[in-house]
């Protein structure tokens, strides 16, 4: 089993690191080059406290370095080592800090209740059924209590089978509960590649 699963994140390292390898990122459709309209929202709400926040799969870092500048001491974490390269980048072009490292969000290199804030723009979605629980786990360890835990993922309205994987309100609360305090969840649509792919958006709290 553990041969297995090593075979697995391997190959899940080799496939995102293609991706980056292979693509601009303004061919991407994640990669929007501005921060997350859903994350912008709630740090402007005052929810969040500020502090010490992880932004896990961050991409080429544009809510990483957003979160910088809005004064949290930001880490950044994805399984690809291009991608965190671009991020490195992007964050000294733009004059902030941030701590940026390529790894696996099964096993994030943080201390236990690290964070304030958890950010997650498109990376649960991408976990494999049999290795959910760890992940939420793993979120769940590194956060302090009442640390805030914001999730985007694909909504079950979009009828893939994944990966990545697509969720309903109800998947969600049976994934993250008892763990997590949900505190909303909503659905989000927005245009991608022409067409139209609905979200869920959670803001959970460290229970």
């Amino acid at each position: 089993m553990k041969g297995e699963r090593a075979k697995n994140n391997s190959d899940t390292e080799r496939r995102w690191e293609d991706i980056y390898r292979g693509s601009p990122l303004e061919e991407l459709p994640w990669e929007e080059g501005r921060p997350a309209a859903e994350l912008v929202t709630l740090i402007e709400s005052g929810l969040v406290e500020k502090g010490a926040a992880l932004e896990i799969c961050c991409g080429s870092g544009n809510n990483a370095v957003y979160l910088a500048k809005q004064g949290f001491t930001i880490h950044g974490i994805d399984i690809s080592p291009t991608a965190i390269s671009h991020a490195r980048k992007k964050a000294t072009e733009e004059g902030v800090k941030c701590e940026l490292v390529t790894g696996n969000t099964l096993q994030l290199p943080y201390p236990d209740s690290t964070f304030t804030l958890v950010f997650d723009r498109g990376c649960f979605h991408s976990i494999a059924p049999h290795d959910r629980q760890t992940f939420v786990k793993s979120v769940y360890r590194v956060l302090k209590p009442t640390g805030k835990y914001q999730l985007i993922c694909f909504s079950s309205r979009d009828h893939r089978s994944g990966p990545p994987y697509t969720f309903s309100p109800k998947d969600l609360r049976r994934n993250f509960l008892p763990f997590f305090k949900i505190l909303y969840i909503k659905e989000l649509c927005k245009i991608m590649n022409t067409s139209k792919s609905y979200f869920l958006s959670a803001l959970m709290e460290k229970g």
